[in-house]
């Protein structure tokens, strides 16, 4: 594969990639925050690691953009591979223990974590070791997070109610939800769900567990679900307070409501 090199005059732009086993998508922005292209492409169905490269191969070949050098390349990996722990119970020699408890892990498995010093909170969880591989081949140095990481960063930074929330993230058959109350974090969890009524079983499952209460402690979404859908009608049916917030964004319709809207930094 051939790519454009410039080192006499880098082109200055910043890369960031969102990877799960039944998608792929990226945001390319120059250093004025200006888009210079961005696309998801969706998988026909859920596949291997092996397979997903093979995907992803096609994709990077088939755009010339993506055939160039980077300032700066930020991959968000999006899988249920992970578990959060308070940062005063973490040790670095004990990764596979933490897991092991919460998600199917094998002997071969790369396993990493992302600190979230601020909320003193740390997320272990598992990369595709060859995606991880390739980008390194292709790219060079970049800088990877998992998705739940972006999530909890960025939602409890701004969590300030004395009551308990529930937040959910959508994406097309995940969601990802945290609950809290202030700062502190009352549940991580990540749910793959195919019909409406997956989507309010696990919301109010989680509900359930924490002891909330659907008619006190409201319900906050974002992502891929607007008012329109069924996911929004079925929950509001049993929610009493369900807010929706988008964030303000010129990315492409497409991207409107990914990860890749949020501040990947942690």
């Amino acid at each position: 594969m051939q790519r454009t090199k410039n080192l006499e005059n880098p082109e200055n732009l910043i890369v960031s990639i969102q990877v799960s086993l039944d998608g792929f998508s990226f945001y390319i922005k120059n250093q004025e925050h200006q888009c210079v292209e961005a696309k998801s492409i969706a998988f026909a169905r859920s596949l291997s690691p092996e397979k997903a490269l093979i995907e992803i191969k096609k994709i990077i070949e088939a755009t010339p953009n993506l055939q160039q050098n980077f300032e700066e390349v930020v991959v968000v990996y999006v899988n249920e591979l992970f578990t959060v722990v308070p940062q005063a119970l973490f040790d670095e020699k004990h990764l596979t223990d933490y897991l092991k408890f919460n998600t199917k892990i094998l002997k071969t498995d790369f396993i990493v974590y992302d600190e979230l010093e601020a909320l003193e909170l740390v997320n272990i969880y598992v990369p595709y070791a060859n995606i991880n591989n390739f980008f390194f081949d292709h790219f060079g140095t970049f800088t990877y997070f998992h998705s739940q990481s972006i999530l909890l960063n960025n939602t409890l930074a701004v969590a300030s109610t004395q009551t308990a929330e529930v937040f959910v993230h959508v994406r097309p058959h995940t969601l990802s939800v945290i609950a809290y109350q202030e700062k502190k974090l009352l549940l991580s969890n990540q749910f793959n769900f195919d019909t409406p009524q997956d989507f309010v079983y696990y919301i109010l499952f989680c509900y359930e567990q924490l002891q909330l209460n659907p008619e006190i402690h409201p319900l906050v979404l974002s992502g891929a679900i607007t008012k329109e859908d069924a996911n929004y009608e079925y929950i509001y049916q049993y929610v009493r307070e369900v807010r929706l917030v988008a964030p303000e964004t010129t990315t492409p319709e497409e991207l409107k409501n990914t990860i890749l809207n949020y501040p990947l930094s942690l």
